[in-house]
């Protein structure tokens, strides 16, 4: 599990960076939001498509080829980013991004699953708190490489992290191999997204809503708003991106025994809320209302992970692609959020978008827990 941990630090480290990279190198070219909600939608989509090939692929021939490819991919994103210049270069370095992303988080679960038998979901909860650290980690060094020299300079010195993972890859490749060969046949008749339950179906939208309460915010929204509207510097934006990773990983580990009851599913539904209005009312108190917005972040990341394992529950030899399939309309929703989220704040503004993503974390906290009670 140590390497499992090390692949997704090294992934989000990278991934948190770009993130904040990425939209800001664009708005600096005179990019409009609309225009930058386009390039970032990118990702999803690829997601939407690739993730759920790789997963048929691995339950075939095993989760450790995907995680090289998941590195690859990266590696090839961010040399692609050290040298755009226009949003089809930067849109193309969101494709390789797609891939690596879909690479990985088609296996990091049936890793972790087999890696930990009996101990799914809390494993499973370790991993994104893992996740998280990396991602806190990689948006300051990001944002403190972007505040000494520019902004494009974060891009080649996640380039050189990216490397760095193909060690943890290849100790676990001979864990993560299985001796059978490709069917492509097999592969594609596992896409097949007939034959899941209303319930899965239902699961799997309860993850969309999740999405749509944190994915455009924390991707494009937040990192825009506080550079145009609060005057953010990038080690600044850096920053709060690290606290609020910080934050949510910690919350994770420190609540991972506690039960997922109603008390916590409305305590974090509460918190989310009023930090996504207090934004709205006083943009001065943004760092603490970050603080308490990671807080109610962490409380829900075990019914996340939760749900999911009660959709794949019994099913071992379609695990991988089962997950991903549970992904599609989530990926549907960031796809399209991001675009209709840049229309919003052009339109209606920034708060309007903020208030949309209280209600929808919400509508996650209450119809998680309602599905974790069920049998």
């Amino acid at each position: 599990m140590k390497r499992v941990l090390a692949i997704s630090f090294i992934t989000h480290f990278i991934s948190s960076g770009l993130g904040i990279a990425v939209p800001l190198a664009l708005l600096n070219r005179g990019v409009s939001l609309v225009e930058i909600g386009a390039v970032l939608s990118i990702m999803p989509a690829i997601f939407l498509v690739v993730r759920v090939i790789f997963a048929s692929i691995a339950d075939q021939v095993g989760w450790s080829p995907l995680f090289l490819i998941n590195t690859m991919s990266m590696t090839t994103s961010t040399m692609i980013y050290s040298i755009a210049k226009s949003p089809l270069e930067f849109a193309i370095g969101k494709v390789f991004e797609g891939i690596s992303m879909s690479a990985y988080w088609a296996v990091s679960r049936t890793a972790t699953y087999e890696l930990s038998p009996g101990r799914e979901a809390s494993e499973a909860t370790r991993v994104i708190a893992m996740v998280s650290i990396g991602g806190a980690i990689g948006g300051a060094v990001t944002g403190l490489v972007m505040n000494m020299i520019n902004v494009d300079a974060a891009f080649p010195v996640l380039m050189v992290v990216s490397t760095i993972q193909v060690y943890p890859v290849i100790l676990l490749w001979k864990s993560g191999l299985k001796s059978g060969r490709l069917n492509m046949m097999k592969a594609l008749k596992a896409l097949d997204l007939r034959g899941r339950s209303i319930r899965f179906w239902y699961i799997s939208m309860i993850m969309a809503i999740n999405s749509l309460s944190r994915y455009p915010l924390f991707s494009m929204i937040l990192p825009v708003y506080m550079a145009k509207t609060l005057g953010y510097d990038y080690m600044g934006i850096g920053f709060m991106t690290t606290i609020y990773s910080f934050i949510s990983s910690l919350t994770i580990y420190l609540t991972l025994k506690k039960p997922l009851n109603i008390v916590r599913a409305v305590t974090q539904s509460i918190i989310y809320l009023l930090a996504c209005v207090g934004i709205t009312l006083s943009a001065n108190l943004l760092p603490i209302l970050i603080i308490i917005m990671a807080f109610a972040d962490g409380l829900g990341a075990k019914f996340y992970e939760s749900i999911i394992v009660k959709a794949t529950r019994n099913r071992h030899e379609t695990i991988s692609v089962d997950i991903g399939i549970l992904h599609i309309p989530m990926r549907l929703f960031e796809s399209t959020a991001l675009i209709i989220f840049g229309l919003i704040v052009e339109i209606l503004g920034y708060n309007a978008v903020f208030i949309i993503s209280g209600l929808a974390y919400i509508s996650f906290s209450i119809l998680s827990y309602i599905e974790t009670r069920r049998m």
